[in-house]
C-alpha cells in the first residue's frame, strides 16, 4: 500500500486527540483546548515512525516513551513528580486501550484500506468512518470507568486535614454525587461540619458556588495545608469548606474525585 503523509498525519492526529480527550475524562482534568491539540499534532508526528524498520524495537520503544512524556507534561502540565507519573501512566493505558481495539478490527475484518505498522495506524477511509470508530472506543471505555468507579459510593473514612499548622480530624464519606471544586483552581472540595471545622473565623477564603435540587447558595472554603484520608496522603490540593452535615455517622462529605 502506498502510505501518503499527510492523510497518516490526519488519522493519527485525530486518532490522539481522542486519547488524550478520554485521559482527560479519567484524569478528571480541565486542560485547555490549545494543550490538547498540541499534544495531538505532536502524537501525530510520532506516526512518522511507520516508515522505521520494524525490527529496530528498542529505537521505536525509546521513542515511544518520550514522545508519551513529552505529549504528557504538555497536555496535563507538572504539579508534582507523582501527579506527572499518574497522568503518564494513565495516557499511555488509554493508548495501549486504543490500539489494542484499532488491532482487534484489523484481525477481525481485514480492511483493504487498512495497515497497522511498528503499532502505527494507516487508514485510507472516510473520515467520518474513523470519527464513528474512534467516538465508540472512547463511549465504550467511559462506561467501563463508569461502572468501577461506582464501587467507591458511599465508602465511609476517616478523614485528616491541616490547616495554619492545626489539625482536624473526622469521619468522612466519600460521595460520588459531591462534585464541588474551586471554581478558579478546579481543585477539589471537602465540606465538613462547622463543629468541626468554621470558615467563619478565617479571613482568606474562597466561594464556593454550588446547587441541588432545593436551589443554589454557596459555601466559604479555605486551602488546605495537608490532607490524609485513611492515613494516606492527598497529593492535589484540596479545599476545605464548612456546613451543616447533619448526620450522625459522618462529619464530612468528600469529593469521591480525590480518591480515584
Amino acid at each position: 500500500m502506498v502510505i501518503y503523509i499527510d492523510v497518516l498525519l490526519f488519522v493519527n492526529a485525530i486518532v490522539n486527540y481522542a486519547i488524550l480527550m478520554t485521559a482527560e475524562k479519567l484524569l478528571k482534568r480541565d486542560v485547555r483546548l490549545y494543550r490538547m491539540i498540541l499534544g495531538a499534532v505532536i502524537g501525530a508526528a510520532f506516526s512518522l515512525t511507520i516508515f522505521i524498520r520494524s525490527d529496530s524495537r528498542i529505537l521505536l520503544l525509546f521513542l515511544r516513551i518520550i514522545t508519551t512524556g513529552i505529549i504528557t507534561l504538555i497536555v496535563f502540565g507538572w504539579k508534582s513528580s507523582l501527579e506527572f507519573l499518574k497522568s503518564y501512566l494513565c495516557n499511555a493505558a488509554v493508548s495501549v486501550i486504543y490500539c489494542g481495539t484499532y488491532i482487534l478490527f484489523y484481525q477481525l475484518f481485514k480492511p483493504p484500506n487498512m495497515v497497522i505498522v511498528n503499532d502505527i495506524l494507516y487508514l485510507q477511509v472516510n473520515p467520518l468512518w474513523l470519527t464513528a470508530l474512534t467516538a465508540l472506543i472512547y463511549f465504550i471505555v467511559l462506561v467501563i470507568y463508569k461502572i468501577f468507579s461506582e464501587r467507591i459510593k458511599s465508602t465511609v473514612v476517616m478523614l485528616k486535614f491541616t490547616i495554619h499548622n492545626k489539625t482536624y480530624s473526622c469521619v468522612g464519606k466519600v460521595d460520588t454525587g459531591s462534585n464541588l471544586r474551586e471554581p478558579f483552581s478546579s481543585a477539589a472540595v471537602i465540606v465538613v461540619d462547622t463543629s468541626v471545622f468554621d470558615t467563619a473565623r478565617e479571613e482568606l477564603i474562597r466561594i464556593i458556588p454550588y446547587s441541588t435540587v432545593n436551589g443554589s447558595s454557596y459555601l466559604n472554603a479555605v486551602k488546605a495545608d495537608a490532607v490524609y484520608i485513611d492515613k494516606k496522603p492527598i497529593s492535589e490540593t484540596v479545599y476545605i469548606a464548612s456546613g451543616h452535615i447533619q448526620n450522625p455517622n459522618y462529619q464530612a462529605i468528600i469529593n469521591s474525585e480525590i480518591i480515584r
